[in-house]
């Protein structure tokens, strides 16, 4: 199960890599067409699907990552008991509102699947469902440092 997720985790690199690269190279190939008169006109749709796609996979990258949240000035003058607490408590609060981001970005996305990107022809749903799958796996990758948390004990608190 391990090494299924840490090959997830590689993909979603590459593919939030090739979504910043794409989102690069096409901006710039727009404003240059725009510079000499021939205008891409899908080009700014695009980039806004795959930025919100790449915002959000992103995102999940980050909270896998040692400190993402943290007050460290405040924190670390607690006892690492109570600073323990505290990362066990921020990362549930986390869950919790990822909790709420699945929930209405999935009711977004069913809501809105009507409404269409004019110049390319394809439900605006296809950007919406970035908010709720990639908060999903925040999520999971929440809880898996959640338990990391709760596993470590208190003596070795902090010296990762």
């Amino acid at each position: 199960m391990k090494k299924v997720y840490q090959m997830f985790c590689r993909i979603e690199e590459i593919i939030a890599n090739a979504l910043l690269f794409g989102i690069m190279i096409l901006v710039f190939v727009a404003a240059m067409c725009r510079t000499i008169g021939h205008p891409l006109n899908w080009a700014q749709d695009v980039a806004l699907v795959a930025f919100a796609w790449m915002i959000f996979l992103g995102s999940d990258i980050a909270v896998r990552g040692p400190g993402l949240i943290g007050i460290d000035l405040l924190v670390k003058r607690f006892p690492k008991a109570i600073q323990k607490g505290m990362d066990i408590l921020f990362k549930l609060i986390i869950i919790g509102l990822l909790v709420v981001l699945v929930i209405y970005g999935f009711q977004m996305a069913v809501n809105g699947w009507a409404r269409q990107i004019t110049t390319l022809h394809i439900s605006y749903s296809w950007v919406t469902l970035a908010v709720p799958v990639g908060s999903f796996f925040m999520i999971i990758s929440t809880l898996i440092r959640l338990v990391e948390s709760i596993k470590t004990p208190v003596q070795d608190w902090g010296k990762k």
